[in-house]
């Protein structure tokens, strides 16, 4: 038994001026809670209680120990407090919101990864929804945050981006376009391309395709989603846009060639989100961890848009 433990439990006896109640709040034995303030009185060679069968009483001694014993006993307090808070930041359940067919990005995949290992007992728990479902859960208070694509309303949501990218186009290898090093998008017209719906997200899909449909190229639309894409381009010989390439296993196969699009068309940004005012701490915890993961893949930050609204999809992805 340590002096400040001894010294806490003499501001509790002297709280509670009474040995059995002091006993019954710090949940020991009365005998051994006596032989420890006696131990406190040895070790200081004076008393600190006047002990009579019916009263307890704090002698000068005491009353001049006492202001510090009590802060001490305060400090403690909040020590145990914070303790308690960090087991269950720890130990409690983390839910993030994402997208089915995000499963390809880098810093997603190193981020659940590496949050796993650091906090083994935190319970991550992945939500696979829409981009209109994450977000009414988001606002919900349903999930604690989610991996959304950009743009979007950001008003309310604190965000990070943690995947930037230029999109890449597969050709068919017998197309004049898969002998270019880069495509600019005055070389696109009448180049037919595999799209989604685009109602699901008609302000993604406008970023991606109005390059290339404002240049003459044609979309036809896949009805069955973005599983369904690299099968369509195969089987009609469509050219198709990729948005996760190299890290996404959907490409149309090795009759197509994988050509680098200009700077003249837009990147596609990843952001993880969460509310503004949210404070806790595993949660703190997890998105910390992102920027320092996003800060080792090189990704820098966009200024934040504003009066940008969610819909769902775009091109290959559907989102």
């Amino acid at each position: 038994m340590s002096d400040l433990e001894r010294l806490v439990r003499f501001a509790i006896v002297a709280e509670e001026l009474s040995f059995s109640k002091a006993a019954r709040r710090l949940r020991v034995d009365q005998p051994w809670l006596s032989r420890q303030i006696q131990q406190l009185e040895n070790q200081l060679g004076l008393q600190l209680f006047v002990r009579t069968t019916r009263s307890v009483k704090l002698t000068p001694e005491g009353k001049r120990l006492l202001p510090q014993a009590h802060e001490l006993a305060e400090v403690v307090d909040r020590c145990k407090q914070t303790m308690r808070m960090l087991r269950h930041d720890h130990e409690a359940e983390l839910l993030v919101g994402v997208q089915p067919s995000s499963f390809w990005i880098p810093v997603k995949n190193s981020l659940f990864e590496s949050f796993s290992k650091r906090y083994p007992r935190a319970n991550l728990i992945i939500s696979n929804h829409y981009t209109p479902r994450l977000i009414s859960k988001l606002r919900s208070h349903l999930i604690d945050a989610a991996i959304l694509p950009e743009p979007f309303d950001c008003a309310e949501f604190e965000y990070l981006t943690i995947h930037e990218s230029r999109p890449v186009l597969f050709v068919p290898s017998e197309h004049p376009l898969a002998s270019m090093d880069s495509i600019t998008p005055d070389q696109v017209a009448g180049l037919k391309i595999a799209v989604t719906d685009p109602k699901l997200n008609p302000k993604i899909h406008s970023t991606i395709y109005a390059p290339f449909t404002d240049a003459g190229a044609e979309t036809h639309v896949v009805s069955e989603g973005s599983v369904a894409l690299p099968f369509y381009a195969r089987t009609e010989r469509l050219a198709l846009v990729s948005i996760g390439y190299p890290y996404s296993e959907a490409l149309p196969g090795p009759d197509f060639s994988v050509v680098p699009l200009s700077d003249a068309f837009s990147p596609v940004r990843y952001a993880l989100c969460r509310h503004r005012e949210t404070e806790r701490g595993l949660l703190d915890h997890f998105w910390n961890l992102a920027r320092q993961i996003t800060i080792e893949h090189g990704i820098g930050q966009p200024a934040p848009q504003e009066g940008l609204e969610y819909d769902d999809a775009a091109g290959q992805v559907q989102l």
